[in-house]
């Protein structure tokens, strides 16, 4: 199914949503809830409270549905507004968290990522050696990197998500890519596809 028609079936089921339409809410809930839940606990080290500020999002725009704007892309909308809350609630910790808290984006709601590589056993040590190395980088690299490969978001999306402006996105982006250059010294066929993947990124 392409862009296109995902949007058009999002804004259909966003506009039942809006009218009240529990089904349409709950199959929200059920289609992107895992994979907020794992981009949150990519930004966050509390799992506890990226869990709280899940179920406070889907309180919250239930609770405002009426006056929820129309969108095309409900993915996208929600991650801003989990990013949000998360940063919400992870500022009454502030000191808890250093370098790792997100910088807020004040446009929303007060406020997975199921990163799976390929599975085959001859490649198993390569995942495991690239995904403490995307886990080594600093957060906003980290993020920036799993919101552009393992989400497919573009680079404009990204830096509405994040609160940043585009170029930010395109220095977070390089500054992995050379990171992950460093850090990885087993250049398989995996690596290569990602490091090209996020390249592409950068340029475009």
């Amino acid at each position: 199914m392409d862009k296109e028609q995902n949007h058009r079936d999002d804004a259909l089921l966003w506009d039942a949503f809006r009218r009240g339409d529990e089904e349409a809410f709950e199959l929200i809930y059920r289609t992107h809830s895992s994979t907020l839940l794992s981009y949150g606990k990519r930004i966050c080290p509390d799992h506890d409270l990226v869990k709280d500020a899940l179920q406070d999002v889907f309180v919250e725009i239930w609770k405002r549905r009426e006056n929820l704007r129309d969108l095309h892309t409900i993915k996208f909308y929600l991650f801003r507004v989990m990013r949000n809350r998360l940063t919400l609630l992870m500022q009454n910790n502030l000191t808890s968290y250093g370098d790792d808290f997100p910088e807020k984006n004040e446009d929303l709601l007060s406020p997975s990522i199921d990163f799976i590589l390929m599975e085959q056993e001859t490649i198993t040590h390569q995942q495991t050696k690239l995904q403490e190395a995307i886990s080594s980088l600093p957060s906003r690299q980290r993020e920036a990197i799993m919101l552009a490969f393992y989400e497919d978001f573009s680079n404009e999306e990204i830096a509405k998500i994040m609160g940043i402006n585009y170029q930010s996105v395109l220095n977070h982006l390089n500054r992995a890519y050379l990171s992950l250059r460093e850090l990885l010294t087993e250049i398989t066929l995996l690596l290569s596809l990602f490091l090209s993947y996020s390249f592409q990124k950068i340029l475009f």
